[in-house]
């Protein structure tokens, strides 16, 4: 325990060095009452200049790289203009924890000058990208404090492998995002940094764990940030956020070397590692050039799974999609109800056979999801935050993180057990419809206020039988998103569902669509999705 500094002083002194590292002048000099929307700020702020503007809204990842590997952009005006967009995002949403601008425009301006030096020389496909980073990945001489102050003022010696490869690739990393404190609720928040909140509607959670990469996303302040999800925590925010995530199969890419929340050698389901973007076809480039960099040959626990080049043209091909409306215990309310239903009839009118289905057996496999969660009790979290006498935030009171205890060897088999039966349930699923796709809501509901979020089924189910699933955004709230009152499971329900209060506080809140694929098809969504991204959004969309 760190005696001569309470958890509080800790957490003032680590939030006033992150404050300190935006420079004066992209200080923004207004202030937005709760409630409001954010996004457009960057625009009329001031602090951008026309170029820096266009860098970081006219462009996905795809065109960037592009642009500088023909030269038409340098690495040096990449990277500040994402470095300011993201200080005016961190302002604006409280998106980041560490800020390393400099150390960015040192490694843009070293790899200018490589170029110049040596023209011939090949660039990598991330070549002069910046691509931030959520909190839990390592990187040396920074912290990694997970939103645990006993982490605080204590900087990392190594490197996570995942961030190792994008860097050979080309990429230029330069900050960390906010997860919530644990990293294991629906709402980024913690005692050191504080907050996060959604850039569409400052009231309303930008979600978890991987918040801080949706908020400054949505405010391209990034255009590619690598999450990471045992529950939904890559896809809950790009719900909340409107920007699209892509959660692969556990052991796809590597989580060599992060810090995690439990203890070395957890026997739970593994958590995945994932990019969130501005595009589709972000999240398949970001799939593709790390696939064909092998993690498995850096990493003992990645699955040898190799990008196969030359695979058949998404675009000529009939998708069977299966459809679902609900898992029940929640109701889906208006906005994602609209969300599913346009979703469903554009691809049927592109010619996709549309099936509705159910999927099987949700309740027990909630019980086994959740079981999973916490075989240990979480005594690990327990002694981090008792440690430095660190009291839990609400949302991590409301999910009942603490409340466990370590369960006996025979609860455990069981729950290991029920994990067998449910990957094979749902193979079953897969091959008893036929289907290339399921879409289904990544929740009962949009982005709504601070710290009510109670279910992540939607999401959970993927992450228990460890299928890829990706998240879309196709929309927003608007008038036609009428309040009614269709809850149908009982108070609890009710109550939840009441949170919508209709299009007039949420108008402008992101909807979306999540697309599953089955297990180890990994590429295969990536792919899928960026075609129905064409068919959902039109074009090469990029959320904006």
């Amino acid at each position: 325990m760190d005696r001569e500094h309470s958890w509080e002083e800790i957490a003032i002194q680590k939030r006033k060095r992150r404050d300190s590292l935006i420079p004066e002048a992209w200080q923004l000099k207004s202030t937005y009452p709760p409630g409001s929307s954010v996004l457009d700020v960057p625009r009329t702020c001031g602090i951008l200049t026309h170029t820096e503007l266009s860098i970081t809204s006219d462009y996905d990842t795809v065109d960037l790289v592009q642009r500088m590997k023909e030269g038409l952009l340098s690495c040096e005006a990449v990277t500040v203009a994402f470095c300011k967009r993201a200080a005016i995002a961190q302002q604006l949403t409280n998106c980041l924890t560490e800020i390393f601008f400099d150390l960015a425009i040192e490694r843009a301006k070293h790899l200018d000058a490589e170029r110049k030096t040596n023209p011939s020389k090949s660039l990598g496909p991330l070549f002069g990208l910046p691509i931030s980073l959520k909190d839990s990945f390592n990187l040396p001489g920074i912290d990694t404090t997970i939103g645990l102050t006993y982490f605080a003022n204590k900087p990392v010696t190594e490197t996570s492998t995942l961030a190792e490869i994008l860097l050979e690739l080309g990429a230029i990393l330069y900050c960390k995002t906010n997860v919530p404190q644990t990293v294991m609720t629906v709402d980024s928040d913690n005692h050191i940094f504080g907050r996060t909140v959604n850039p569409a509607n400052t009231k309303f959670t930008a979600g978890g764990s991987s918040g801080g990469e949706g908020a400054l996303i949505a405010m391209r302040g990034s255009v590619l940030g690598v999450g990471t999800d045992i529950g939904g925590s890559i896809r809950m925010p790009a719900m909340c956020c409107g920007i699209y995530g892509l959660k692969p199969c556990a052991h796809l890419l590597s989580y060599r070397r992060k810090r995690s929340p439990v203890h070395p050698g957890f026997l739970g389901h593994a958590p995945s590692v994932g990019p969130m973007a501005t595009s589709a076809r972000a999240c398949r480039y970001f799939l593709e050039v790390v696939m064909k960099a092998e993690p498995w040959r850096r990493d003992g626990n990645c699955y040898r799974l190799p990008w196969q080049p030359g695979t058949e043209d998404i675009s000529l091909r009939r998708l069977r999609v299966g459809v679902v409306a609900s898992v029940g215990k929640f109701s889906v309310t208006p906005p994602m109800r609209r969300a599913l239903q346009e979703s469903s009839e554009k691809l049927s009118r592109a010619g996709h056979t549309v099936i509705p289905i159910e999927l099987p057996d949700v309740a027990g496999l909630e019980r086994s999801f959740k079981g999973s969660f916490a075989l240990d009790g979480n005594e690990y979290l327990k002694e981090l935050l008792a440690a430095t006498g660190e009291p839990p935030v609400p949302s991590v009171k409301a999910f009942g993180i603490l409340d466990g205890q370590p369960m006996p060897l025979k609860d455990i088999l069981d729950i290991n057990a029920s994990r067998a039966y449910y990957l094979q349930l749902y193979n079953d699923l897969w091959e008893t419809h036929n289907l290339d796709l399921i879409m289904l809501p990544p929740a009962p509901h949009t982005a709504i206020p601070h710290d009510a979020w109670q279910f992540i089924v939607y999401t959970g189910i993927w992450n228990f039988v460890d299928c890829p699933a990706m998240v879309l955004p196709v929309g927003a709230v608007d008038e036609r998103d009428v309040l009614d009152d269709r809850s149908q499971f009982g108070e609890l329900d009710e109550a939840y569902y009441s949170l919508y209060t209709g299009p007039e506080e949420y108008r402008g809140v992101p909807i979306s669509v999540q697309l599953v694929a089955q297990r180890y098809n990994d590429q295969g969504l990536a792919m899928m999705a960026e075609h129905v991204d064409r068919i959902l959004n039109g074009g090469e969309c990029s959320s904006s």
